[in-house]
C-alpha cells in the first residue's frame, strides 16, 4: 500500500472535466488498495502577471511528507501543479497553460506580441520545460495533449485516455426531436455556433443545453442571438443536472453538439458515443477529432454557423443514417475499452515510480 497525493486546480465557481478526471482517479487508487487525498488549489488566469506567481507557489510546497506520513507519489493534472516538488511524481497532463501555447496570438488569449507579454511566455515555456522534466513519469489525457507537449516543449509523453465517467450506465434510448450540447458555457466551447445555426435547423428541432456559465457575459451574449433570431421557444438552458437525467438527455437526443476549440480531450464526445449517438463536431475541434470520424460516428464540420446548420438537417432528415452513425460510435467505444476497464492502463502508468 503507497501514500498518494493527488494535486490539482480548482477555477473558483466553475466545475469541468478536471473535477471528474480528479474524482474518477481517487476511486480507482483507493480501489487497488492504496491511501489517497487530493490537494488543490485556486488558479486565476487574471491578472496574467500573476501566473508566475502560482507557479511558483507550487514549486516552494514540501510534498515529501503531510499529515506526519510519507508520501510515496504525487500525481500532477494540470498547470501548475507539476511544479511541485516530489522525488517520485507522476504527469497526467490535463493541459498547460494553453494561452502561452496552442491559444496564442488568437482570440481566446489575451497573450500578444508586447515585449512583456512574450517575457512572460519566455519564462512560463522554460519553466514547464525544467518541472516537467523531473517526473519519472509523463503522461497526458489525449493525442492532442500529447502532441502539443511534443511540439513546443520536445517532451515526449504517454497518451492515457480517461475511462468515460459513469462506466457502462449510458444507454440506448429513442431518437427525439432535439439537439443535445453538454459542456461549460464559455467562449471556447463555441456553444454559439450551435445557438446561431438553429435558424437554419428544420423549426421543430430544438436544442437542449446542459451546463453553467462561467464566463462573464457569456448568457448575455447567448440570450440577445436568441432573442435575435426569435428562438425562445427552441432553446432550452438546463443548467447542472443529475448523473440520471444526463444519462437520459444522451440517450433520447437526436445528436449531440460538440465543436470546442482545440479541445484537450472532452468526455461529451464519448459519453455520445456511449449512448449511439452521432456527434457533431468541427474540423479544428482537437482531441474530440481522435474519435469522431466523418460520416462514420459523426459528422466533422466548418466551424459555421451554415455548415453546421445544414448538416443538423442531413441528420433531421436521415434519422436512420443519424442511428447508424450513432451505432457505429457506440460499438467504438465498446471495442476501445474505454469504459470502467480501461483504468488498468492508466492506473499502470500513474503508479510506475512505485516500481510494483
Amino acid at each position: 500500500m503507497a501514500n498518494i497525493i493527488i494535486l490539482g486546480v480548482k477555477v473558483p465557481f466553475t466545475s469541468g472535466g478536471q473535477e471528474v478526471l480528479v474524482r474518477d482517479l481517487m476511486r480507482e487508487i483507493k480501489q487497488r488498495g492504496h491511501k489517497v487525498d487530493l490537494i488543490e488549489m485556486p488558479f486565476a488566469v487574471w491578472p496574467k502577471e500573476k501566473i508566475l506567481n502560482q507557479a511558483a507557489y507550487w514549486r516552494t510546497l514540501d510534498f515529501d511528507k503531510l499529515g506526519g506520513e510519507k508520501v510515496d507519489l504525487v500525481i500532477c493534472t494540470k498547470f501548475p501543479t507539476y511544479y511541485a516538488k516530489h522525488p517520485k511524481k507522476s504527469i497526467w497532463l490535463v493541459h498547460q497553460h494553453r494561452m502561452v501555447y496552442d491559444l496564442y496570438g488568437g482570440r481566446y488569449t489575451d497573450f500578444s506580441d508586447d515585449p512583456r507579454d512574450e517575457a512572460l511566455r519566455d519564462m512560463l515555456k522554460s519553466g514547464d520545460e525544467k518541472v516537467i522534466n523531473e517526473a519519472n513519469y509523463i503522461s497526458g489525457i489525449s493525442q492532442n495533449v500529447v502532441t502539443r507537449l511534443n511540439n513546443y516543449n520536445n517532451i515526449q509523453a504517454e497518451v492515457l485516455y480517461p475511462p468515460l465517467p459513469l462506466g457502462g450506465q449510458y444507454k440506448q434510448g429513442t431518437q427525439e426531436d432535439y439537439i443535445l450540447s453538454v459542456g461549460r458555457l464559455c467562449s471556447i466551447k463555441r456553444v454559439d455556433l450551435m445557438i446561431k445555426s438553429m435558424p437554419i435547423v428544420h423549426k421543430h428541432i430544438k436544442l437542449k443545453i446542459v451546463g453553467t456559465a462561467d464566463e462573464q457575459g457569456v448568457m448575455d451574449y447567448y440570450q440577445n442571438e436568441i432573442a435575435k433570431h426569435h428562438l425562445q421557444d427552441r432553446i432550452e438552458f438546463l443548467d447542472r443536472v443529475s448523473n440520471e437525467d444526463l444519462i437520459d438527455l444522451y440517450s433520447n437526443s437526436l445528436a449531440v453538439y460538440y465543436a470546442p476549440f482545440n479541445e484537450d480531450y472532452g468526455y461529451v464526445t464519448l459519453e455520445a458515443m456511449a449512448s449511439a449517438k452521432p456527434v457533431i463536431t468541427a474540423n479544428d475541434s482537437g482531441g474530440v477529432l481522435e474519435f469522431i470520424k466523418d460520416n462514420e460516428n459523426g459528422l466533422i464540420l466548418e466551424p459555421t454557423t451554415d455548415s453546421i446548420g445544414h448538416g443538423t438537417n442531413r441528420l433531421v432528415e436521415d434519422k436512420e443514417f443519424a442511428k447508424k452513425l450513432g451505432t457505429n460510435g457506440y460499438n467504438w467505444v465498446k471495442d476501445a475499452g474505454l469504459d470502467s476497464s480501461g483504468w488498468d492502463k492508466v492506473l499502470k502508468g500513474l503508479l510506475s515510480p512505485l516500481g510494483n
